[in-house]
Formats: C-alpha cells, sequence, structure tokens
C-alpha cells in the first residue's frame, strides 16, 4: 500500500472512529435523561402523587421509545442510502479504471506500430 493510499484510509477511519463516539454519546445522553426523569421525584409524599409521577414517567419511557424507533428507521434508510452511493462510487472507480487501462493499450498498440517495421504487424487487439 503506498503512501497516499494509507494516508486516506487513515482519514476514513478517524472518521468511523469519531462518528462510533458521538453515537455512544448519544446512547448515553438518551440513557441518562430516562435516569433523569426517573429519580426527579424520588420520595411522592402521598399515592397520588406515587401514580401520577408514575404516570409521568411511563409516558416519557414510551415518548422515548417511539422517538428512538424512529431514529433507528431513519439512521438504517440514511445507512442503506450511504451504502448505495459508496457502491456507485466504487462502479464509477472500476469503470473509470478499465476505461484508462484501455487507453493506454490503445496508446501502447500505437507507439508499438509506430517502431515495427513495415513488414511486421503487431497484435494490437484490445480487450
Amino acid at each position: 500500500m503506498d503512501f497516499q493510499e494509507q494516508f486516506f484510509k487513515e482519514r476514513i477511519k478517524f472518521i468511523h472512529e469519531a462518528r462510533d463516539e458521538k453515537e455512544e454519546s448519544f446512547e448515553k445522553l438518551q440513557q441518562q435523561q430516562r435516569e433523569k426523569v426517573k429519580q426527579s421525584n424520588p420520595n411522592p409524599s402521598n399515592t397520588e402523587e406515587y401514580r401520577r409521577r408514575a404516570d409521568e414517567i411511563a409516558k416519557f419511557i414510551k415518548f422515548q421509545d417511539e422517538e428512538m424507533q424512529a431514529f433507528v428507521a431513519e439512521r438504517d434508510k440514511l445507512i442503506r442510502a450511504h451504502e448505495e452511493k459508496m457502491v456507485g462510487m466504487r462502479e464509477r472507480h472500476w469503470q473509470e479504471e478499465v476505461e484508462l487501462e484501455k487507453e493506454f493499450d490503445a496508446e501502447l498498440s500505437h507507439l508499438m506500430e509506430k517502431y515495427t517495421p513495415d513488414g511486421s504487424k503487431v497484435n494490437t487487439g484490445n480487450t
């Protein structure tokens, strides 16, 4: 692997690691919010207060779960779109590389013809 390729692979690795850290922080933040809601009134003074608090916590947890399901669905869609873009980019790269090889073969054949004596014929077939 040459230096330039290694440089770009390291940059991509750094981007992936930063993304992983950002997702971990996001997950921790969600967990902290849930804990904060659960602990906001730990000692209700009566049964009615306890029920009201339990309902608030249940509503928050349900809301957060729904939000996270929506997040995961959108994230999955984003990942699929990114993967499709990556496949397209790689396909374009390989097509361009094939075209460069064909172009080089044509130029090399032309050069060999230029330096071939008139009586001889060089196989200039392209693949």
